[in-house]
């Protein structure tokens, strides 16, 4: 049985709760209502309201697995961003990723109390968490960020691993999109697939993959306000020892929840066990529960 199917699904169907463009990319958000146990939407939810921030070429859909194994009063928005899978990663142009995260989360019907990242959108959550803005102080759960510590040069070396970082999570994200239907598709034409996207995403995607990598180091850590929770594999190269031991030491709230069994794309492939950290996170950290304030208010 694959870990998707395990545990009771919960929460209702999602629907769409915004839509914006902006110099000609899409922003989109859509809802998960919270539900009673009868099963029925509920108009004051008593449990927390959580935004989801996906990765590079990644989607807001990526999202639902482990959505059904988070408590049917969470009230959840997906953001759905530039460098959603499909793009072409022009967006920089534009704005950094910081700006484009800050811009969804300011066309949210209601505060979140409580934000989700993974890997490159937790990245960005990160850095947005350094500064001093309205969304700078909600708790935070960083899913397999991907981050340089201090002590790694910038160097021809750096650069080259980047490069087979990135084209190894594009890779290892296409097969967890593709989930059980990679094992029936012939390795050739999964290849194939793969040199698709790269070719579609590079160099564009990859530049702001490396400028938001380079940046990590420079970020005042220090600064972060908000309790912060890291959920990563052992063994994830995105998000190596050191980079971990760095990330500890340097925010202030943070605790850490590492899982030898859990693989970069763990939200996809772990969902369950993501879902018991985030939920345990949750229940643990005193949340605001803006239920009806509105962020423009």
């Amino acid at each position: 049985m694959l870990l998707a199917e395990r545990g009771t699904p919960r929460g209702g169907p999602w629907l769409p709760a915004v839509a914006h463009e902006v110099d000609g990319e899409s922003l989109r958000i859509w809802e998960r209502p919270a539900l009673t146990a009868q099963g029925r939407p509920v108009l004051a939810p008593q449990g927390p309201t959580v935004v989801l921030v996906h990765g590079f070429e990644e989607g807001w859909e990526d999202w639902r697995v482990l959505a059904q194994h988070l408590p049917a009063d969470t009230r959840l928005f997906a953001l759905d961003l530039p460098w959603r899978s499909g793009s072409r990663h022009l967006w920089a142009d534009r704005g950094a990723s910081t700006a484009w995260l800050e811009r969804a989360l300011e066309l949210l019907p209601v505060r979140p109390d409580a934000v989700v990242a993974h890997s490159f959108g937790a990245t960005t959550q990160l850095e947005l968490l350094t500064r001093r803005t309205p969304s700078a102080s909600v708790p935070t759960v960083l899913v397999a960020p991907v981050f340089r510590p201090h002590d790694q040069p910038m160097d021809a070396l750096f650069f080259r691993e980047a490069i087979d970082r990135f084209r190894g999570v594009l890779a290892d994200g296409l097969r967890a999109q593709l989930g059980p239907r990679a094992e029936k598709i012939p390795a050739d034409i999964v290849e194939a697939m793969i040199g698709k996207v790269r070719e579609r995403v590079e160099p564009h995607g990859f530049l702001q993959f490396y400028a938001t990598l380079g940046r990590g180091s420079s970020l005042p850590l220090h600064r972060i306000e908000a309790p912060v929770l890291l959920v990563s594999g052992t063994d994830d190269p995105s998000a190596p020892p050191a980079a971990i031991d760095a990330l500890m030491a340097s925010i202030p709230d943070v605790r850490l929840n590492q899982d030898p069994g859990l693989t970069h794309f763990c939200q996809l492939e772990q969902p369950v066990r993501v879902a018991e950290h985030i939920s345990a996170f949750l229940k643990a950290t005193p949340l605001h529960h803006y239920d009806k304030e509105a962020i423009s208010a």
